[in-house]
Order: structure tokens, then C-alpha cells, then sequence
């Protein structure tokens, strides 16, 4: 039997297909919508005196808050403004006009003094992971003095970079108009009923039409509950938000014995410290920093602060974020075809997020509900005392705690209440 040899044939080789090319778009559209109840201190942003004064007598229900961005790189045809055509679910009247903000004024000449400056004093406790007992070689301490000359510790930005998308601004487009502005109508808030759903459109003469659909709404708000336990450490719980992708829990408080410490926790069970984890984050981001337990995962609605952070902090600020869902739209849509380039003309991007915050060991919906008493009266919400108030109140400085002060340091409570 003679055996026959056959060579092997070859297969054709693939030829490979290059990326589809994409031409990223000029101009950019944000749509930033939250959900606050109680004391909130989104970032970047100072204390609502207003909110805070009645937060601090047990009221301040949901507010809805919207910040629009429109950004573009287009050659400049007209004044930067346009017009967001909103659809009628809003309860705003047909439109909301985007505007530049007003260029401030030369400084008038004159003789300048250079300002003083005096020699920070104080420490700063930094604190973290959820747990009535806080974590072996907690607080980390840092000294405000070595800081300001120059000596930043290691340690106290060890935590993965958060990354946080930037909306347009001033800065980074030639061409820019947002809301709320200088325009009086954008000062009125947003009716409770108002809905971002239904058809949106953006006309102006240095922007393409930017035409858009909304399904995704405000998300629902957050109720805190706070619990003193035994040990010294304070319970939190809060509802489920539907849409939610992580939570974020921190308090910022200070303390009356000594003067010039502030204390720092987050509910990270990784060290972090001003980290943006409060700010918007993009749902796969969140996704990333649940996995690495800097987010708390979306399931979860209970934390306990630990008690070593409620003994060092006499009194605090508390901050509970649900980050939320993410829509973007981009036109025209992909080519089918990869041979054909993606050219994009504009994207709009609507972020969503769920905020609440608080006085820590003041139970807000508890003093909101005014239990009726033997008279017939309500009861007074809870308060804190003035030393408390002072020593909260010199620790975070400025604005924030001469507000903060006054809304803990009531002497005596409303005549309409019963203690």
C-alpha cells in the first residue's frame, strides 16, 4: 500500500480592518439634575443659610436642582447665548435661556496692601470605614502648621484618583451659556412636580440645533434615619433609591474642647480624604469604586459611624449620596459601516444624583414628623448646645460655621413646640 503525501493548504491570511475613525463633536451639552432633602453641601457650592435654618427647625422637604452647561468650540457668530426649548412636564414655562457669565471688572487703580495671614493652628483626624469600633491605627493625624508651610504628609491622598467628568465651563469652550444665571426667571427654583422627561431642543447662533428625548427623570429622595447606640457610635439608615449605583456617607465636625481640630470620616473602607466621592460620578466609575469598597455597593442603606469619631467630634455635618444614572446621546449615530468615519456634531450628557444630609445625631425625620404631646403641641426638635455650636462653628470657619452655629446653638426652642 503506497501512502500518498498531501500538503497542507494554507489558509487565506485575514486581513485586518482599521478602527473606525470618529472626529470627537465641538460642542457639548450637560444636564446636571439632583434630588436634596435636609442640609446638603454639594460640592463647590456654599451652605443655602435658609435651607439651614429650617432644616434646624425640623422642615426642608425634596428639592429638585438643575445646572445646565453648554459648551462650544464653533466659530463665534453671535453673543453666547442660546435657548433650551423644555418640554411641558417641566411646569418652567416653554424655555430657559443659557447665558455667558459677566466678565467681572478691572481692579481700579490704586495703592494695593498685601493681605496678613496668620499661622494655621490645629489638627485634622481623619477617619474611615462603617462600624461602631473605628479601624486599628485610627485617626490618622495631620498638623495644620506643617501643612501650610509646605510639608503635605504622605498618607492623606492614598486613595485611587476619582474620576470625575467636568461639564463645559468658561474656561475650557470659547463659546458658553449656562443655567441658573444673572437672568432673574432662573433665580425662581424648580416646582416639585417638575419632570425632565418628554422633548428637549437647543437653538442659538453659535450652536448646531441640538434636539434630544429624556426618559430618565429626577431620582426619588433620600430619608435619613439617625441612632444614638450605646456605644457611643451613631447608626445610619436610609431607603433604597431606585436607579441607585453606590452610596457615599461622610461627616465633617469639630470640637469644642479643642479648638482648631476638625475631624474627618467617610464610610470608604479605603483612606480618603476630600476625594470627590460626593461629587457626580459616571455609573461605570461608580461600578470601579464599589468594587474597590471606596462606594458603598447600591444595595446597602445602613452605616454606623464609628464611636471614637463621634467622641472626638462634638458635632457635625453629614452628607449621604446616592449616585445615580448617566444618559448620553451623541449626533448623528454610528455608521454601520467601519469604512465610514463618525463625525460627530454634538453630545448631550444628563447626570443624576440623590443627596441628603444633616446634623450628625439630629434625626431630621423624627423631629420632622412632630409627634403630638400631652398638650396637644408638637415636639421641638432636637438641638445641641451652644459649646457644641461654637466649637463645630471654629473648626470649619467662615460661612459654613457661623451658619452651621447658629442652626445648633438655639437657646431656646419655638413657643409653638413642646420640649
Amino acid at each position: 500500500m503506497i501512502a500518498l503525501a498531501v500538503a497542507a493548504v494554507p489558509a487565506p491570511a485575514q486581513q485586518k480592518v482599521p478602527p473606525q475613525k470618529v472626529v470627537p463633536p465641538p460642542t457639548h451639552y450637560w444636564l446636571s439634575a439632583a434630588t436634596d432633602t435636609g442640609l446638603v453641601m454639594a460640592p463647590g457650592t456654599a451652605p443655602d443659610m435658609g435651607q439651614m435654618m429650617r432644616m434646624g427647625m425640623g422642615g426642608g422637604g425634596p428639592v429638585k436642582t438643575l445646572r445646565l452647561d453648554l459648551g462650544s468650540r464653533l466659530p463665534l457668530k453671535a453673543q453666547p447665548t442660546a435657548t433650551h426649548l423644555i418640554p411641558p412636564a417641566m411646569a418652567m414655562g416653554p424655555t430657559l435661556l443659557l447665558k455667558a457669565p459677566a466678565k467681572a471688572p478691572p481692579p481700579e487703580p490704586g495703592e494695593e496692601s498685601l493681605p496678613t495671614f496668620e499661622k494655621p493652628k490645629g489638627r485634622l483626624l481623619l477617619f474611615w470605614g462603617c462600624g461602631e469600633a473605628a479601624r486599628p491605627g485610627q485617626p490618622v493625624v495631620f498638623d495644620f502648621a506643617k501643612m501650610a508651610a509646605g510639608q503635605v504628609p504622605q498618607g492623606l491622598f492614598t486613595a485611587e484618583t476619582v474620576r470625575i467628568a467636568n461639564p463645559p465651563s468658561p474656561g475650557r469652550y470659547p463659546t458658553y451659556g449656562g443655567w441658573p444665571n444673572d437672568d432673574p426667571p432662573s433665580r425662581k427654583g424648580i416646582p416639585a412636580n417638575a419632570s425632565l422627561t418628554g422633548e428637549h431642543k437647543v437653538t442659538g447662533a453659535s450652536t448646531p440645533d441640538i434636539a434630544f428625548a429624556l426618559q430618565q427623570d429626577w431620582m426619588a429622595p433620600l430619608a435619613l434615619r439617625q441612632s444614638s447606640l450605646p456605644s457611643g457610635a451613631l447608626r445610619l439608615d436610609w431607603n433604597g433609591v431606585p436607579g441607585a449605583t453606590g452610596h457615599f456617607v461622610q461627616m465633617m465636625g469639630g470640637s469644642a474642647r479643642d479648638e482648631g481640630t476638625i475631624v474627618f470620616w467617610s464610610s470608604s473602607e479605603v483612606q480618603t480624604f476630600l476625594s470627590g466621592l460626593a461629587d457626580y460620578l459616571a455609573p461605570a466609575e461608580a461600578a470601579r469604586l464599589v468594587a474597590r469598597k471606596q462606594l458603598l455597593a447600591s444595595a446597602t442603606t445602613s452605616c454606623t459611624i464609628p464611636r471614637e469619631v463621634m467622641a472626638a467630634a462634638e458635632g457635625g455635618l453629614l452628607t449621604l449620596v446616592a449616585h445615580g444614572p448617566e444618559v448620553n446621546i451623541v449626533h448623528p449615530p454610528r455608521p454601520e459601516d467601519p469604512k465610514l468615519p463618525w463625525v460627530q456634531e454634538w453630545a448631550v450628557r444628563a447626570r443624576f444624583v440623590s443627596r441628603t444630609g444633616g446634623i450628625a445625631g439630629m434625626d431630621m425625620p423624627t423631629a420632622a414628623a412632630g409627634a403630638a404631646t400631652a398638650s396637644g403641641k408638637p415636639k421641638c426638635p432636637p438641638g445641641a448646645s451652644e459649646e457644641v455650636a461654637a466649637g463645630l462653628g471654629g473648626a470649619l470657619g467662615g460661612t459654613l460655621g457661623r451658619g452651621l452655629g447658629r442652626a445648633m446653638g438655639r437657646k431656646k426652642p419655638p413657643e409653638d413646640c413642646e420640649p
